[in-house]
């Protein structure tokens, strides 16, 4: 009998490392052909979208589908996980924290093939929701961290959320009066924000630079230059065909000349050392994260089992 589980029943089970883990075996199947993603697609009506997209992991025995409305009252975030052996539904998730950790787990396993993980200074654009899980990821996966330098226009909320996650992370967060004063020492950067234009400028990137940019997944919104893309050693990606659709940052830094396709890889193949996420030392290497049906069926499936084990969930 499927099991109904709701948001809460997700973050009583759902740590940042085990989803990182998570995403890890499910790249390193992707590399080795045992799975599948459908890039998201998306229908427009008058008063919102319905957004759509599907991944399967034989591997472990799932698949499924993610499903979501972006409406005027809110974006509410639904994933089915089926059997791949028998299609029997196996749960229905409420996904709206699950994606939120998710998304930081992509940005922490990211971290861990192409960023300098001894890094003491981290930066991190953003104040909102996904922002938060992205610093969970940062103080996960750079074991030397010792300050996130913090980047948002509204300076109160800046400041709230600096205290905020230095109480609940214990690690510095410190608000910068500049984005570019924000970068300044920090090999690992993020952007996390609802930007519609780049504010993140190629210039102000320094050799041994990562950068994750995370908060654009559709053509009317971009956080970085195209000079942040063109000065990128490695570009990797979640998803190559999704990245064609969807990564605006990449396919206007082509259409300027600035970027071939043929240079950007999927995150699947420097997961499974087919590609190679940091060549050098001093390399600048961006990861252009878009958020795919195989991160979040990965991640429904952990979620599914330790449910399961611990007698979470409603029986439909």
């Amino acid at each position: 009998m499927p099991l109904f589980l709701t948001e809460e029943d997700v973050l009583a089970v759902l740590t940042m490392p085990d989803a990182i883990a998570a995403l890890e075996t499910a790249f390193l199947a992707q590399a080795q052909a045992d799975a599948l993603n459908q890039p998201r697609q998306r229908i427009f009506l008058p008063s919102g979208v319905l957004h759509h997209m599907a991944a399967a992991l034989p591997v472990l025995g799932v698949m499924g589908t993610k499903t979501y409305t972006s409406f005027a009252d809110g974006t509410r975030f639904y994933v089915q996980l089926f059997s791949s052996e028998t299609g029997e539904l196996l749960a229905f998730l409420e996904a709206n924290r699950l994606g939120q950790i998710r998304t930081g787990a992509a940005t922490g396993l990211a971290i861990k093939y192409m960023a300098r993980t001894d890094t003491p200074i981290a930066a991190l654009f953003g104040t909102g929701f996904q922002a938060e899980t992205q610093a969970e990821a940062l103080v996960n996966m750079l074991p030397n961290l010792r300050e996130v330098q913090i980047y948002s226009p509204n300076l109160l909320r800046r400041q709230d959320f600096c205290q905020r996650m230095t109480a609940q992370l214990g690690v510095r967060f410190t608000s910068m009066e500049s984005p570019e004063a924000t970068v300044r020492n920090a090999k690992v950067i993020v952007t996390a924000t609802n930007a519609h234009e780049p504010f993140l400028r190629g210039a102000w990137l320094t050799p041994g630079d990562f950068l994750a940019a995370v908060g654009a997944n559709r053509l009317s919104a971009r956080e970085i230059d195209d000079e942040a893309v063109s000065r990128a050693n490695v570009v990797a990606v979640d998803d190559l065909t999704q990245a064609q659709s969807e990564a605006a940052e990449l396919l206007f830094a082509h259409e300027r000349r600035k970027f071939l396709w043929k240079k950007a890889i999927p995150l699947s193949a420097v997961v499974v050392g087919r590609a190679k996420g940091r060549p050098h030392h001093d390399s600048i290497t961006l990861f252009k994260s878009l958020g795919v049906a195989l991160e979040d069926i990965a991640v429904a499936a952990m979620v599914y089992e330790k449910a399961k084990e611990r007698g979470l969930g409603r029986p439909l």
